[in-house]
């Protein structure tokens, strides 16, 4: 994927598998060579679904100048730690809200850094919506309660859409540059059955 300049998104894997895209095992490898992004997933410590980042991986995404893009799903920004044998946090519906949404913005910007957060939303993939975020007609409101949340406006241009573009132009440069090296696709062999 690195060759072809294509963004290796991280949303929907196990940790295990975010560590050693992100290079934290380098015995299993050293994980992509360009920046990767979580395109639709928030803060594990806020909500700990497992598709949200954990703090550690956290350190992972900036060490690796990656992104994580805060998901605006109930679900997963709006749960608590649960007995459940599905391992599934248990929804938590009066934080459902536009407040929460930029919560995990913040969380993971004070973390990290503003250089690798912004939004995903995954509107496109949701049933249900934060109250105050029902759709990208709210943006402002997002906006303005994150500033309400002294977020600096320097970085809220970042999470907003610039550091989206500063992770795609790495991951073009990435792939140049193993292009003009000569490299050829990995392929895995597959045994005919």
């Amino acid at each position: 994927m690195n060759r072809l300049g294509m963004l290796v998104d991280l949303s929907h894997v196990s940790k295990n598998t975010m560590v050693d895209v992100l290079g934290g095992r380098p015995e299993k490898g050293a994980g992509s060579k360009a920046p990767v992004i979580f395109s639709h997933s928030s803060a594990f410590a806020l909500c700990p679904h497992p598709r949200n980042v954990p703090d550690d991986v956290l350190e992972l995404v900036k060490k690796t100048n990656s992104l994580v893009m805060v998901n605006v799903a109930p679900d997963f920004i709006s749960c608590v730690p649960s007995n459940s044998t599905s391992g599934l946090p248990e929804f938590y519906p009066p934080n459902a809200t536009l407040h929460q949404v930029a919560r995990h913005i913040k969380y993971i910007g004070d973390q990290i850094g503003y250089d690798h957060v912004g939004i995903g939303t995954d509107f496109d993939g949701i049933e249900t919506t934060p109250k105050g975020m029902e759709d990208v007609s709210k943006f402002p409101d997002l906006i303005s309660e994150l500033l309400q949340m002294e977020v600096a406006d320097d970085d809220v241009v970042l999470l907003t859409g610039r550091n989206l573009l500063r992770v795609w132009k790495d991951a073009d440069r990435v792939a140049s540059e193993i292009q003009g090296d000569g490299g050829l696709p990995a392929e895995d062999p597959v045994k005919e059955l």
